[in-house]
């Protein structure tokens, strides 16, 4: 049941308030009412700015899946694929049950970056030593694979599945800052010492879960962009929409259906 003091929400009304409580509830309304609003504004325009980098950010994907190594002809500002020389200075792998770390760091040109995410140890990172030396693949601003000998191995500095990392940021971002918007408005209409005296729209807790439910959503989705496309993606996230609010309905019913009581009449 949610609760009577209004923190947030509430049904029922036993006894008016004092008119102190009256006072400090509009004035706590309008304080975390309008820091939601803009918290919510803030996240909507971050999501926005992930969806406008999309275009470019499925541009590159494409363009490194069909990149070539860089000829005598090609010029520094062809997108293909190019090598430099490079000196190992030390390695670092971290195998943990929550996080991994699998870092290699490089002594080497200017355009060599001095660490690079390898996303595992085999099968090179871990066979090499200060001082060995690589060669490093570079595609735009990506080190994209490192070499020694015939040993090589693809790092996870590529923008492969980038488009679709972004992609499901910025449907969860958006999600929050909706409902962020959404009850600080809703806080904010009713911060009045007239509306005060009751609690705010048990809504905004239905509201809520259907928010959260609706940024979990964009995991599974996600999952399925990996192995399709960013297109395909939205429509499983907005396939699983309804069966979010399905969901939150049935609970809902059941809670209430257990935990119903008569209802106060205002005194």
């Amino acid at each position: 049941m949610p609760p009577h003091g209004d923190p947030l929400v509430g049904h029922r009304l036993s006894l008016p308030p004092e008119p102190g409580t009256v006072r400090r509830r509009a004035v706590w309304r309008r304080v975390w009412g309008l820091c939601a609003a803009l918290l919510g504004v803030v996240m909507l325009l971050v999501g926005a700015a992930g969806f406008a980098m999309m275009p470019s950010l499925i541009d590159d994907e494409k363009a490194f899946g069909t990149a070539t190594s860089c000829t005598a002809l090609s010029s520094p500002q062809d997108a293909c694929l190019r090598s430099f020389e490079a000196t190992v200075t030390r390695t670092v792998i971290k195998e943990r049950n929550k996080s991994s770390e699998y870092t290699l760091y490089l002594n080497g040109s200017t355009q060599v970056p001095r660490s690079i995410d390898m996303g595992a140890s085999e099968p090179l990172l871990k066979r090499l030593r200060p001082g060995d030396h690589v060669k490093v693949t570079l595609w735009r601003d990506y080190a994209t694979e490192v070499r020694q000998g015939k040993v090589s191995q693809e790092t996870a500095d590529t923008p492969e599945g980038e488009p679709v990392f972004v992609c499901a940021l910025a449907l969860a971002v958006i999600c929050g800052g909706a409902y962020g918007l959404y009850a600080g408005g809703t806080a904010l209409a009713r911060a009045s010492r007239r509306h005060a005296v009751r609690d705010l729209p048990a809504a905004l807790v239905t509201r809520g879960k259907e928010a959260a439910g609706a940024a979990l959503c964009a995991l599974p989705a996600m999952i399925v962009g990996v192995f399709t496309s960013v297109p395909v993606m939205l429509v499983v996230w907005l396939g699983l929409l309804p069966l979010v609010r399905w969901i939150v309905q049935r609970q809902q019913q059941r809670s209430t259906g257990r935990h119903a009581r008569p209802p106060v009449h205002t005194v």
